[in-house]
């Protein structure tokens, strides 16, 4: 993919997140199924932290750093400090939605030569912009996969095909 194709595929993010939410009960949003799996409401809290205090701030850094060291961020732990579960819906998507508009908004501008720059990725090792990219991109389908998975077992509990153990609770 070209820098335009991941970022056009980050921009869709937002909607494709709206469409899984509508028509959810409180109830809903906050089913967890067995087996340590973050509930829809917990993966847009995690979405929202993780497109600030990870995706944006590893894209500042490396914009403005000389070859900066960007820390892992644990999703699990963050859950647990932040009580996902017990946040409201709203305020976490309209902040994630408005993050992700600011970080779209420096990506249009970045130049070939910006998505050359690197630095170190906690645990990866060394990422170019580039590569950030194509890692946010992965990220994001993964949780709208699991959303879906999610959704699936709100409608039909007794299926086994749950989600895999969250996304989340690693690190993103």
């Amino acid at each position: 993919m070209k820098p335009n194709d991941f970022i056009a595929v980050l921009s869709e993010m937002p909607d494709n997140l709206k469409s899984r939410l509508d028509s959810l009960s409180d109830e809903q949003l906050r089913f967890k199924p067995d087996g340590g799996y973050f509930s829809i409401l917990e993966n847009i809290c995690h979405l929202q932290d993780i497109e600030i205090e990870g995706y944006g701030v590893r894209l500042q850094r490396l914009l403005t750093e000389q070859h900066p060291r960007l820390p892992d961020l644990n999703g699990g732990q963050l859950a647990l400090e932040r009580r996902y579960n017990e946040q409201k819906l709203q305020p976490a998507l309209d902040a994630f939605i408005h993050a992700r508009y600011t970080n779209l908004r420096i990506l249009e501008s970045v130049t070939k030569t910006q998505l050359a720059r690197s630095g170190f990725l906690e645990p990866i090792g060394e990422i170019t912009l580039g590569r950030l990219l194509e890692l946010w991109v992965e990220h994001d389908q993964g949780h709208i996969r699991e959303l879906e998975k999610l959704r699936a077992a709100i409608r039909e509990p007794h299926l086994t095909d749950k989600p895999e153990p969250s996304l989340s609770l690693g690190s993103a």
